[in-house]
């Protein structure tokens, strides 16, 4: 097997963390690699009024105020001093007190101490990634609020424009100038979209249920305005020295601590499987004699020498090891996709502003009237209504997708309190 004794255990955490620390050096220049400009104030001041008291949010604080806790509770002393009284009446009366204190002779207390502390700086970097998620959340939430809205008010708006075709066609139909076929078809599209129509609305209120359970009010409550997600998606790169780019990531930080307390778990098995000695001191009367005693206690750990616990540790810890160099190749190969994705969908998106974006109202309005002079078959009519309505169906989803690939990244680069300016809620 791999990895079997303490000096191999020992040196693959001397070659990590050399490398770790190796990458330290060029952390300043990675963390201010990515330069964003920031989000417009509209979108600033509506996050920075819901976050700090979003049950999440406290959730997180609560979380992390509870581990700082508990880091004073493991640099207080292992073992309380013991009082002992004894009195005993017979023909001779004894009475005696006696004080007795275990020492911490394998430094329990410090081993502890460390490990306390690694989870202190995994929680700070744990709670900011909740942070961001909850942040990456609460835009999701809006953005797909009001662009299926938007989505919704199209689809209402197709479904009057086939009702209104319908109509016509039947007038036509019973003046001679279109043929049964022709009607067939206008009312087949209109059925259509009806039920696309309904599918549509069923999607607007999933939104606003989403919008509501994440946000605690309705998106129509005018007690708290909902700001203008029109942003201008900058273009962003992958940052040239992405191996230490990751190494400063609150995902990678929470890995890097939490071997740190797996390593530190091998030093407290040990502290506890040293043998703490009791010094014990009394003093007393036995009728007219006065008594004065010195007690050392210390423990044989000959039937169990709690090797096996330290074996496990070690064997944790070899596992953390693992699961952290996993997770840098994972999180190295997200934030590549993450910046792959939204450069395509920016691209796209910039192009459909450039050639998809035209007045719908005024293309409908000259097809109709086209059909209605008989310029433009039933069947042309249809196709290119369709082609006109999908069309900005497609840039409305589009744009959502542009906010999902835009926050994903900002997400997974933690980059997204730098977006919106919240350097205010980061706990020190």
């Amino acid at each position: 097997m791999l990895f079997t004794n303490t000096q191999v255990v020992r040196g693959v955490f001397v070659v990590v963390v050399s490398a770790w620390l190796g990458l330290s050096g060029k952390f300043a220049y990675a963390e201010n690699e990515i330069q964003l400009v920031a989000a417009p104030g509209e979108i600033q001041n509506f996050i920075k009024q819901i976050l700090p008291n979003h049950p999440r949010f406290i959730a997180a604080q609560a979380e992390l105020d509870s581990v700082k806790a508990n880091l004073n509770a493991a640099d207080k002393a292992i073992y309380n001093p013991e009082l002992e009284l004894d009195t005993e009446k017979t023909n001779i009366n004894t009475s005696y007190i006696g004080l007795s204190q275990t020492i911490d002779w394998g430094d329990q207390r410090g081993a502890k101490t460390q490990i306390a502390t690694n989870q202190l700086d995994a929680s700070k970097a744990n709670f900011q990634s909740e942070r961001q998620l909850l942040v990456r959340d609460l835009l999701m939430a809006l953005s797909d609020y009001q662009n299926t809205t938007r989505l919704a008010d199209l689809s209402n708006q197709r479904l009057k424009l086939m009702k209104d075709f319908y109509s016509v066609a039947r007038q036509k139909y019973a003046a001679g100038d279109i043929n049964q076929v022709e009607l067939d078809l206008a009312q087949l599209a209109y059925n259509e979209t009806v039920l696309k129509n309904a599918q549509v609305l069923a999607e607007q209120v999933d939104a606003e249920q989403s919008f509501y359970a994440i946000y605690g009010i309705t998106p129509t409550n005018k007690k708290r305005l909902l700001p203008d997600l029109s942003v201008d998606f900058q273009a962003v790169n992958i940052p040239a020295n992405l191996d230490a780019f990751v190494m400063t990531l609150p995902q990678m930080r929470l890995v890097r601590a939490n071997v740190e307390a797996s390593k530190n778990l091998i030093a407290l098995r040990e502290s506890e499987s040293s043998a703490d000695p009791t010094i014990a001191i009394r003093g007393g009367k036995e009728d007219t004699e006065s008594l004065a005693g010195l007690t050392l206690t210390i423990p044989l750990n000959i039937r169990n020498n709690f090797s096996a616990e330290i074996d496990a540790a070690r064997k944790d810890y070899l596992q953390a090891e693992h699961l952290a160099q996993l997770a840098y190749r994972n999180l190295r190969g997200n934030i590549t996709s993450r910046t792959r994705q939204y450069q395509l969908t920016r691209k796209a998106w910039k192009q459909w502003l450039a050639t998809g974006k035209v007045s719908m109202n005024r293309q409908l309005k000259l097809l109709k009237r086209l059909w209605q002079a008989g310029d433009l078959s039933t069947t042309d009519y249809l196709v290119q209504i369709k082609q006109n309505l999908d069309t900005h169906s497609a840039g409305i989803e589009l744009q959502t997708t542009l906010w999902s690939s835009w926050l994903n990244w900002l997400d997974t680069t933690a980059q997204i309190e730098s977006w919106l300016q919240l350097n205010n809620t980061r706990n020190k």
